[in-house]
């Protein structure tokens, strides 16, 4: 391969990861005063733990690998691998409890995705584990120091796993929040509200970045094997932290109710906003 195309390769994913951090900063400055309010003054609970992690744990990864990338001396690849993919697969759980909550805490719900995300993090975890002792980069250039010369394909395993769930998750939340609106008078011109008012515009959005992940690890060039790295941690943070706080400020318009809060934050399948809707949909409390 001709090192000067890899070389321009490689600089290309140094400013997606450069340009990512800014995003992630942008996103945390904008929406810090409702993470205050709806977070940050709230009890103790799992979501919030949740919440906070999968907010600023990607604020490490894309530091260190920024400044990796805009050094070419990747010497934290191997933790930078790690903890973007913890960090994932924190931010799927967020999904999964949205998930389990409309399904008004269905003790089957929880047994699948107890399964599953135990099953998808335990493959993911041997796969990160193979990928990254496969790791060898070109030692003898230093401005290619970043490109992994060698490498194992094991990581597909984990990210066609990631793809996998987050399927599920989407299509049992389509499905659920679909059905409950067709019982209460729903029709076809109620698309649009019932996507925004349940959020489900995040799980969407989630879902394309994945495939299009998996995609360019299997057709892209070398160079752009970790293009879509950080914006895949960067996107999933941000999205499942808008859907969190999204769920609570709609939550917060349609219950006088105080936030309980003993096991999870307040997800509800709310009220439908338009004033036409023929009955009142039944609210799902966590």
């Amino acid at each position: 391969m001709d090192s000067k195309i890899l070389e321009g390769e490689l600089q290309i994913v140094a400013y997606v990861t450069v340009s990512f951090l800014a995003l992630l900063i942008y996103d945390w400055f904008i929406s810090l005063a409702q993470e205050v309010i709806r977070v940050w003054h709230s009890r103790w609970s799992v979501i919030k733990v949740l919440y906070l992690y999968t907010r600023y744990a990607p604020f490490v990864v894309l530091a260190i690998a920024t400044q990796e990338r805009t050094s070419s001396t990747c010497n934290y690849m191997t933790f930078t691998t790690i903890f973007a993919a913890v960090t994932i697969g924190i931010s799927d759980l967020i999904l999964m409890l949205r998930t389990y909550s409309i399904y008004n805490k269905s003790r089957t719900i929880l047994f699948i995705f107890g399964l599953s995300w135990m099953v998808i993090s335990a493959v993911c975890i041997w796969a990160m584990i193979q990928f990254t002792n496969s790791f060898s980069t070109d030692e003898g250039d230093e401005s290619l120091s970043c490109f992994l010369s060698k490498e194992s394909k094991v990581v597909l395993i984990c990210y066609f796993a990631l793809l996998g769930g987050e399927c599920v998750i989407t299509l049992l939340t389509f499905w659920k929040t679909f059905d409950s609106y067709c019982r209460c008078g729903f029709h076809l011109g109620q698309v649009v509200s019932m996507i925004y008012c349940e959020g489900l515009f995040y799980y969407f959005m989630i879902l394309p970045l994945t495939i299009a992940n998996v995609t360019v690890l299997l057709l892209g060039p070398a160079g752009f094997l970790a293009l879509l790295d950080s914006p895949l941690t960067v996107m999933h943070s941000i999205l499942c932290c808008r859907l969190v706080l999204h769920v609570r400020e709609v939550s917060e318009r349609n219950t006088d109710d105080e936030d309980e809060d003993d096991l999870l934050p307040t997800f509800v399948i709310v009220e439908a906003i338009e004033p036409y809707m023929s009955k009142q949909l039944q609210q799902y409390y966590v």
